[in-house]
């Protein structure tokens, strides 16, 4: 990823990742993806404690791979909670919904990317490279 600073272009290389999903399995299932791919990855099972680990301050990441039905706090609410916060890192969303005004309301919450669930590693690497 590439952060903009005045005219020119920084790269940040993406070394951490959180998965924030309230299913068990795909939050395993992406952690070993990003894993895989050579990310350091840590977890939340929903938008409240995504945004708390930021909040205390354990949020330090460099890409948020972000589900959009959650309970408590769905993945439009916590990323524009976390965009609100000041958090600038790549955050890809992840969503089996096909509702194009629902993916629509998603990306405008702050999304740098949205894939339709599963991911794949093809997925991953096209925002890590």
């Amino acid at each position: 990823m590439a952060t903009k600073v005045g005219s020119s272009m920084i790269a940040r290389r993406i070394e951490t990742a959180l998965v924030v999903d309230d299913c068990s399995v795909v939050r395993m299932l992406n952690t070993k993806l990003l894993s895989i791919l050579g990310l350091k990855v840590s977890s939340a099972k929903d938008g409240v404690e995504a945004v708390a680990m930021y909040e205390i301050g354990e949020g330090n990441f460099d890409l948020i791979v972000m589900d959009l039905e959650m309970p408590r706090m769905n993945g439009i609410e916590a990323t524009t909670e976390l965009r609100a916060m000041g958090v600038d890192c790549m955050i890809i969303g992840a969503t089996a919904c096909d509702d194009v005004s629902r993916r629509q309301r998603f990306m405008e919450a702050g999304l740098d990317r949205l894939f339709n669930k599963p991911l794949t590693i093809a997925n991953l690497q096209s925002c890590l490279n």
